[in-house]
C-alpha cells in the first residue's frame, strides 16, 4: 500500500467508531510502531499534567487577544426556534451558583449536529453564555501571555467528567459515556456501565510506563480533615488517592487495582511538594484537585487558580524547572458555551473545546497554537518523549502539540507569581443543578432548579 493510501486508510479509520474491526486491526498494527518525537524533545525530563474541572475555552479565554474567541454578534436562542436569544456576558463573583449539566445527552443537544446553538435551552440557564476575563483569572492569562495557549484543543468525549478522565490515562473510555460511580459500590456501578466485572480491562498509559521502568505518580488532592460520615457521591468532595472516583479512574483498572506497587503510586498531592524538595519528581505525573480547588462551579475560580499557581510555583522554584513541561487543562466544558464545532473523529468525540496551557522553559513565549488536539495529544507527547507504543487509534493519530515548543532556544527563567496571604481554600457545597428548558430524552430533572439570571 502506498503512503498516500495508508494515510487515507488511517483517516477513514479514525473517522469511524473505534470498535470497528478494520480500525481495530489497523490500530493493533500501528501500536507496534513507537512514534518519533520532534528534535530536542529529550530536553523534557518531567511531564506534569494538571487537570482542572468544567470550563470551556470561550468561558476562560473567549476574549483573549489573538485567540479564536467568541465571535462578534453571538446570540443563542432561549428555546429551539425562538427569536429571543442570549448574548455572551461577563460573569461576576458567585456565578453560576449551581452546576450546569453536561452529561452525554445534554452535550449532544448543545452541540446540535455542529451548529453549536443549543446551549441555552439544553443547559436550562443563561449562565452557559457567561465568560471570565483577565480580571477574574489573571494568573491563567499571565501563563498564556508568557508561555503557550492552545485554542483548538478539545475534550476527548462529548460528555461528562469520568469518561474524559479515563481518556487522560488510556486514550479511550472503553465505551463509557457516563459518570459511572456511586458512594459505596464504585466497581459495581462501573460494571453496570461497561459490562466488565473488572472495571477497565484495557491498557492504560500506566501499563506502558511500568513496562519500560519509567517513573510515574497520580497525585490527588485530599482534604486534611474528612468527616467520619459523609455522602460523598463519586468521591469528589473528599477524594482518596486509592479510591475509584469521578476524577480518579485508575483504581478502576484491574491491572492497577490488583498490584500494590501500582496502587502505592496513587498518592496525596502533598507528596508533589515533597518530591520537588527531595529531588524525586517522577518522569510523568497527573495532578487532580478536590472539589473546592477544581474551578468547578459554584467554587470560586480564584481558589482553583491559586491552588494551580502554588503547584506551578513549586515546580518553577525546584531543580526540575529547566527540564519540565506543565500541561494545564480542564476535563470537560462543564456546560459552558463554546462556538467551535468539535471534529467528530469517532462515535465518542471530540467534545467541546477546553483551554490548554503549555507551561515550559521551552514553550514559545506568548504563542497561540491553532493545532487541533485533545487529551490523547498529551499522551502522544508522553509516548514520543519516552518512545512508547501507542494505546489506541486516537493517540496514534493525535497531534503532539509540538509546534508550541522551541527546543533550540535557551530555556526561559521561571515566572513566579506571588501567592497572597489568605488564599486558602474553603468548600462551598454544591446543592443544585439547572434543568434543561425542554425535555431531552435520557435526562432526568432534579426536584430543585433555580432560574437563570435576568
Amino acid at each position: 500500500m502506498t503512503d498516500a493510501r495508508k494515510a487515507t486508510s488511517a483517516a477513514l479509520c479514525i473517522a469511524l467508531t473505534l470498535g470497528a474491526g478494520a480500525c481495530a486491526r489497523h490500530s493493533r498494527k500501528a501500536r507496534n510502531l513507537p512514534p518519533a518525537g520532534p528534535a530536542g524533545i529529550e530536553k523534557i525530563q518531567h511531564i506534569v499534567w494538571i487537570i482542572q474541572e468544567n470550563r470551556s475555552f470561550d468561558n476562560y479565554f473567549g476574549t483573549f487577544p489573538g485567540a479564536d474567541g467568541i465571535p462578534a454578534g453571538t446570540c443563542l436562542s432561549e428555546l429551539p426556534g425562538s427569536a429571543r436569544c442570549v448574548k455572551p456576558f461577563h460573569l461576576t463573583n458567585g456565578m453560576p451558583e449551581c452546576d450546569l449539566k453536561h452529561e452525554w445527552e445534554i452535550a449532544h443537544a448543545a452541540y446540535d449536529h455542529g451548529a453549536m446553538d443549543g446551549f441555552v435551552w439544553a443547559e436550562g440557564s443563561s449562565y452557559t453564555m457567561g465568560y471570565l476575563d483577565e480580571g477574574d483569572i489573571p494568573n491563567y492569562w499571565n501563563y498564556a501571555r508568557h508561555y503557550a495557549l492552545a485554542d483548538h484543543f478539545f475534550s476527548s468525549l462529548n460528555g461528562p467528567s469520568m469518561p474524559n478522565h479515563v481518556f487522560t490515562v488510556a486514550a479511550q473510555s472503553g465505551g463509557l459515556i457516563t459518570n459511572a460511580c456511586s458512594t459505596d459500590h464504585e466497581l459495581e456501578a462501573l460494571e453496570d456501565s461497561t459490562g466488565d466485572p473488572d472495571g477497565f480491562s484495557f491498557a492504560s498509559m500506566i501499563t506502558l510506563l511500568a513496562a519500560k521502568g519509567i517513573s510515574w505518580k497520580y497525585y490527588v488532592e485530599t482534604p486534611a480533615v474528612i468527616p467520619p460520615k459523609t455522602d460523598d457521591h463519586c468521591h469528589v468532595f473528599y477524594p482518596q488517592p486509592q479510591q475509584l472516583g469521578l476524577w480518579n479512574p485508575l483504581p478502576g483498572f484491574k491491572t492497577i487495582r490488583d498490584d500494590p506497587k501500582m496502587m502505592a503510586r496513587l498518592v496525596n498531592v502533598t507528596e508533589f511538594e515533597q518530591d520537588l524538595e527531595k529531588g524525586t519528581l517522577p518522569a510523568v505525573s497527573w495532578v487532580i484537585p478536590d472539589f473546592q480547588d477544581s474551578d468547578h462551579p459554584p467554587e470560586p475560580v480564584s481558589q482553583g487558580m491559586w491552588y494551580v499557581t502554588n503547584l506551578v510555583n513549586g515546580l518553577m522554584k525546584s531543580r526540575f524547572w529547566a527540564s519540565s513541561v506543565v500541561f494545564l487543562t480542564w476535563d470537560d466544558y462543564g456546560g459552558f458555551y463554546d462556538h467551535v464545532p468539535p471534529p467528530q473523529v469517532d462515535a465518542y468525540g471530540y467534545g467541546p473545546r477546553v483551554p490548554l496551557l503549555i507551561i515550559s522553559p521551552y514553550a514559545k513565549p506568548g504563542y497561540i497554537t491553532h493545532q487541533t488536539g485533545d487529551f490523547t495529544s498529551v499522551l502522544r507527547f508522553v509516548e514520543e518523549r519516552f518512545r512508547l507504543n501507542t494505546l489506541s487509534t486516537r493517540d496514534h493519530f493525535a497531534s503532539d502539540m509540538s509546534d508550541a515548543f522551541d527546543f533550540t532556544r535557551s530555556p526561559d527563567p521561571p515566572l513566579i507569581i506571588p501567592v497572597p496571604q489568605g488564599s486558602s481554600s474553603t468548600y462551598t457545597p454544591l446543592a443544585c443543578t439547572y434543568n434543561p428548558s425542554v425535555p431531552i430524552q435520557g435526562v432526568a430533572e432534579h426536584p430543585k432548579s433555580p432560574g437563570p439570571p435576568d
